[in-house]
């Protein structure tokens, strides 16, 4: 599939690591950090952003080794997550800055155990800590399942791991719904999503945790975020849905309508004459075409072109004789958002009545959907 060179696809996520250490209103904080049998002197990064490349570098401090100790006075978000990062082997300690004042406190040898001061900071590590214990235990029975040597044994392993899964969801819902601290509801929602999309799941749940946090400016941008994006799911073409009707000019420079082709069942084919893989499912369209052309079926293909000429040349040298429009904009065509097309060749097959019927048909897939739908029922 040819691919556009950039898909706007909204990961919560994502917005929610930007939302909890971007906000303007910003507070001093205080963080002292004292580390027990540290290894050697090291250099302590306090760190703004958790993940990955967007993490900033806040502020640095120089720790001795023994018992050594830093601190770091600076401007931070309100009800952020931020993390202290360990110059050995990388370690690091989330914690909330929902106090002032925040002491985190480690043995080297025994790490896991730390300790941050905040209730935010308590909080968000439980939250670390009950989570790591449910993926440790879901590897587990990965693991066991994997060793299986026969399938009924397999099947018993598969269906612990699916409930232990299905326990970890209700656990981050459960800590997405109560945490106190809106900074860590939002972190516990922030891995819920990863894994949890179902809307009937999380809309109520983003907006119980509005209603909490009410003045909460990071809760309030999720939630629009996300109202946002559900509203751009329900525009999206799918299966069962009427297509989104438009008009483009034909080869000839004459308008054509989609809803002209009401009463047939009809393919409608996004393709380009610049698309190798495109041209490759051309034979595949066409064998269909000439297949069932004589059963109330047609194809209107839809190019995402630019070259007038490359295009009216394709569709001669691929055969291609069934109606095709293009407005030459290539992907800035009307279509493109219309039918949330991120590469080509794309494809909805329609009823009679307009309705999407199938999606993204491709080879035998194609002849399969159009044999069950055109054979079995017969012409309408």
């Amino acid at each position: 599939m040819y691919m556009k060179h950039s898909s706007p696809i909204i990961n919560l996520f994502i917005i929610l690591l930007v939302f909890t250490a971007c906000n303007q209103k910003q507070e001093l904080t205080q963080v002292n950090v004292t580390i027990q049998n540290n290894p050697q002197k090291q250099v302590v990064s306090l760190i703004g952003k958790s993940y990955g490349s967007s993490a900033v570098v806040l502020d640095t401090a120089t720790m001795d080794a023994g018992n050594g100790s830093c601190r770091f006075e600076t401007l931070t978000d309100a009800q952020g997550i931020y993390s202290v990062k360990f110059e050995a082997d990388g370690r690091y300690i989330l914690f909330s800055n929902d106090e002032p004042v925040i002491g985190i406190t480690a043995d080297w040898n025994n790490f896991s155990a730390y300790s941050a001061s905040s209730p935010g900071s308590s909080s968000l590590k439980t939250l670390l800590v009950t989570f790591n214990n449910y993926l440790t235990a879901i590897d587990t029975l990965k693991s066991n399942s994997m060793r299986s040597e026969t399938d009924s044994i397999k099947n018993i392993w598969n269906q612990a791991e699916q409930k232990k899964t299905q326990e970890t969801q209700e656990y981050l819902l459960h800590y997405t719904d109560t945490a106190k601290t809106p900074a860590v509801a939002l972190y516990a929602l922030g891995i819920l999503q990863q894994k949890q999309t179902d809307p009937a799941i999380m809309k109520p749940l983003i907006t119980r945790l509005s209603n909490r946090f009410k003045d909460n400016e990071e809760v309030k941008k999720i939630s629009e975020a996300y109202n946002a994006f559900l509203t751009k799911q329900m525009a999206m073409p799918a299966v069962g849905k009427t297509a989104p009707v438009f008009s483009l000019p034909d080869t000839t420079g004459q308008t054509v309508s989609l809803q002209s082709f009401r009463g047939k069942y009809i393919l409608v084919d996004f393709w380009a004459s610049w698309c190798a893989p495109c041209r490759k499912e051309n034979p595949a369209v066409l064998a269909a075409f000439n297949t069932y052309k004589d059963k109330n079926f047609t194809v209107l293909g839809v190019s995402l072109d630019k070259d007038k000429a490359a295009w009216l040349n394709a569709i001669h040298k691929d055969g291609l004789t069934w109606q095709h429009v293009s407005d030459l904009k290539e992907w800035e065509s009307m279509v493109v958002p219309l039918y949330s097309i991120e590469g080509i060749p794309f494809n909805v097959l329609l009823n009679p009545e307009g309705k999407i019927i199938a999606m993204n048909l491709r080879g035998d897939a194609l002849e399969k959907e159009l044999a069950a739908v055109l054979d079995n029922a017969g012409q309408e």
